[in-house]
C-alpha cells in the first residue's frame, strides 16, 4: 500500500495528519458551531412559523374588526337618520305649537282691541251726548234767559240733567 501511495505521489503521513486535522476540526465544529447553528436555525424556524400563525390570526382579527366596524357604522348611520327624523318631527311640532300660540295671541289681541274699540266708542258717544246736551242747554239757556224767570231756569236745568 505504501507503494501505491508513493506511485500516486501521496505522502501517507501527511494524509494521516490531514485526516486527523479534518476529524479534529469536524469534531470542534460539531461541538461548538453546528449544534448552536442548528439550534439557531430551529429557533428561527419556530419564530417564522409563529409569525405566520400570528399574521394569519391578525388577518382574521382585522377582518372581524372590519366587519364589526362596518356593522357599527351602519347602525350609527341608521340611528343618526332616526335622530334627524325625530328632530325634524319635533321641530315641525314645535313650529305648529308656536304658530298656534301666535294665532291665539293674535286673536286675543284682536278681540281685546275690538272690545277696547267698543268701549272707546261708547265713551265717545257718551261724551258727545254730554257735550251736545251742554251745548243745547247753553243755547236754550241763552234763548230762555231773556224770557224765563230764574226759578223756572233752575227747574228746567234740573229736569234736563235728570233726563241725561
Amino acid at each position: 500500500m505504501t507503494e501505491l501511495f508513493e506511485n500516486l505521489g501521496i505522502n501517507w503521513k501527511l494524509l494521516l495528519a490531514q485526516a486527523v486535522n479534518f476529524l479534529l476540526v469536524l469534531w470542534l465544529l460539531n461541538k461548538f458551531v453546528f449544534k448552536k447553528l442548528l439550534k439557531f436555525l430551529e429557533e428561527r424556524k419556530e419564530r417564522i412559523s409563529k409569525g405566520l400563525v400570528f399574521s394569519e390570526r391578525a388577518k382574521q382579527e382585522l377582518q372581524r374588526v372590519e366587519q364589526a366596524r362596518h356593522l357599527a357604522l351602519g347602525q350609527a348611520r341608521r340611528e343618526g337618520e332616526m335622530l334627524i327624523a325625530e328632530a325634524k318631527n319635533l321641530a315641525q311640532k314645535q313650529e305648529n305649537e308656536v304658530l298656534a300660540a301666535a294665532k291665539a295671541k293674535h286673536e286675543e289681541i284682536l278681540k281685546k282691541a275690538s272690545e277696547e274699540g267698543v268701549v272707546m266708542k261708547e265713551q265717545m258717544v257718551r261724551e258727545a251726548k254730554i257735550e251736545m246736551q251742554k251745548s243745547a242747554v247753553a243755547i236754550a239757556e241763552k234763548i230762555l234767559q231773556k224770557t224765563i224767570a230764574p226759578k223756572d231756569q233752575d227747574r228746567f236745568l234740573k229736569e234736563a240733567l235728570k233726563a241725561l
